[in-house]
């Protein structure tokens, strides 16, 4: 089928309905290869709806994928206890490696999920042997502001590495983006439930053995409950993509059902900021708290914009707008304080990294802000607005790689 690659512009039904039939399996290997090189063929995107509408994933060669979960994450737990084993050091190995391992569980997860092209598997695994040796290439300085600020972007840069795995390397469908936007809210959502229901479980298991007089507590934790957590984000993803079948649209409901109450408590803040004593600009950790709320608000509004259907609803349409005005105050504010921290008190790593996030934050909710004000006035679309959302992730993911990689080295590690 490689001879079709070299002919896009004059194909017809007809040569794909033969090619179809013909092989079914390289078909589909084929058909994501074409759909990344012309990714705004309508006649590729329709055969695409036809073979992938209502199901889990694109057929896999891995037939009973609990199966592979349990042993996914059997090796991730086993590779997270080297320090047990072997002479390692908990501070350097732990604040590494447990995202690392984790993420990585969720890229051969979905790399075994379905039939990926081995242009994508070829480079998750050089992206991924990267990331190993950078850990390993980051020297272990326990006051190292540029290190520290590497290690938190380091989840983002495994996060787009999971992406390319999870779009089978056509990242430029806007479709795409917005499903693994939604697969990240359905995952924070049923993750939360696994461990809450572990952590029921875990109470229980070790009250009734106390009973009898046997304390679990070290060796449970060390082990049931290590691998406990470590297994439930990959646990929670088969069961969002085999159970439910990729249809569920809980991470949006809850979206929009909390993006009314995330507005009034941020408006409460606000108000209590301009009648209270701390400010962003003379009290650091008040500034961490007020970044981490700028965070948080931001994405219960990418989850309640991305998983907003086209039926009508002003009221959703007025709080989503509000809540991204509001963002965009808190943002403007943190943005403020940072670049007064800076001139008065000099350039370091953390400033930096928070300086470049927020400012690419700032950038993006006017776009959105902008975008939506023009739905809202009936000039725009929803589904604009949500590709709004989609464009911008490859930012996020060349701003991630930048201080992950140069922010420590421009820096001296210090």
């Amino acid at each position: 089928m490689e001879p079709l690659l070299d002919r896009l512009d004059t194909l017809v039904p007809a040569s794909l309905e033969r090619a179809y039939r013909h092989d079914p399996a390289g078909f589909c290997v084929w058909l994501d290869a074409a759909l990344t090189q012309e990714p705004d063929s309508q006649l590729l995107q329709a055969w695409h709806a036809r073979l992938y509408y209502g199901r889990s994933a694109d057929s896999s060669p891995y037939k009973n994928l609990l199966l592979y979960t349990i042993l996914i994450s059997t090796l991730i737990w086993a590779i997270a206890k080297a320090p047990a084993y072997v002479s390692v050091d908990e501070e350097w190995f732990y604040p590494r490696f447990f995202p690392f391992l984790v993420i990585s569980g969720l890229i051969a997860y979905f790399s075994m999920a379905g039939n990926r092209a081995r242009n994508t598997l070829f480079f998750n695994g050089i992206a991924l042997l990267f990331v190993m040796l950078w850990h390993f290439l980051m020297p272990h300085y326990r006051d190292s502001d540029s290190l520290i600020m590497a290690l938190l972007h380091m989840p983002l840069v495994m996060l787009s590495i999971l992406a390319m795995t999870f779009f089978n390397g056509q990242w430029r469908i806007m479709d795409n983006r917005l499903q693994f936007i939604r697969y990240g809210g359905e995952l924070l959502i049923y993750t939360g439930l696994i461990l809450l229901g572990g952590a029921v479980l875990t109470s229980l298991t070790l009250g009734l053995f106390q009973l009898i007089g046997i304390r679990l507590e070290e060796w449970y934790f060390s082990y049931v409950g290590l691998w406990g957590g470590m297994s439930a984000p990959l646990i929670a993803t088969w069961v969002w993509d085999q159970v439910l079948q990729r249809e569920s649209r809980l991470a949006p409901v809850i979206a929009n059902v909390f993006s009314p109450l995330f507005l009034l408590m941020t408006v409460l803040y606000l108000l209590a900021l301009l009648g209270g004593g701390r400010s962003p600009f003379s009290d650091r950790e008040f500034l961490i708290i007020f970044n981490a709320l700028l965070l948080i608000v931001w994405a219960i509004s990418a989850f309640s914009i991305s998983g907003r259907g086209d039926k009508p609803s002003t009221l959703m349409d007025l709080t989503n707008l509000s809540l991204v005005g509001i963002t965009l105050i808190i943002n403007a504010v943190a943005l403020a304080a940072i670049l007064y921290r800076t001139f008065t008190m000099g350039i370091t790593p953390n400033r930096v990294a928070v300086t470049g996030t927020n400012l690419l934050i700032f950038v993006h909710l006017i776009w959105i802000f902008y975008e939506y004000a023009r739905e809202f006035r009936g000039a725009g679309s929803m589904e604009f607005i949500r590709t709004t959302i989609a464009r911008y992730l490859p930012v996020y993911t060349l701003w991630s790689v930048i201080v992950v990689i140069f922010l420590p080295l421009v820096f001296r590690f210090a």
